[in-house]
């Protein structure tokens, strides 16, 4: 089989994979959007993880039926870790401050300070459909 042919399918077939995985991540946001919210209050505020110095490292509290949780701030993978990044999340919650924190009705320990779909979920998802796109126009077009 022609090597040409060959990398385009590879192609078309991995901009579909991401294509699936930035509509499930953008579905997830979406089912966060609709949790129910309790406030709770920001425990740590620090400019750095123990696991990535540029990653700030957020814990807050929040208690739903009774039940109290502590959870740590998590970013998703792949996001790009800078100080501004973390400064801007250290001033957005300082310790001590009042939050509102939306959880999982289902499983109340899961829980987020920001939910909804965030403006790169969406990139995932345009950038996997438009690799798809052009691998199958270059596949019935391409010379």
């Amino acid at each position: 089989m022609n090597p040409y042919i060959i990398t385009l399918l590879l192609f078309i077939v991995a901009g579909c994979g991401v294509t699936i995985w930035g509509w499930t991540v953008i579905n997830r946001g979406k089912k966060t959007a609709q949790w129910p919210s309790v406030e709770g209050v920001i425990e740590q505020s620090q400019l750095s993880s123990s696991t990535d110095d540029l990653l700030p490292r957020i814990v807050y509290s929040y208690a739903v039926s009774g039940r109290q949780y502590q959870r740590i701030v998590a970013f998703p993978s792949g996001t790009n870790p800078t100080a501004a990044l973390a400064s801007s999340y250290v001033k957005k919650y300082p310790a001590g401050a009042k939050v509102q924190i939306y959880y999982n009705p289902e499983q109340p320990d899961q829980a987020t300070l920001e939910p909804g779909t965030a403006r790169d979920d969406w990139l995932i998802f345009v950038l996997g459909l438009a690799s798809t796109i052009v691998g199958i126009v270059f596949l019935l077009f391409g010379g």
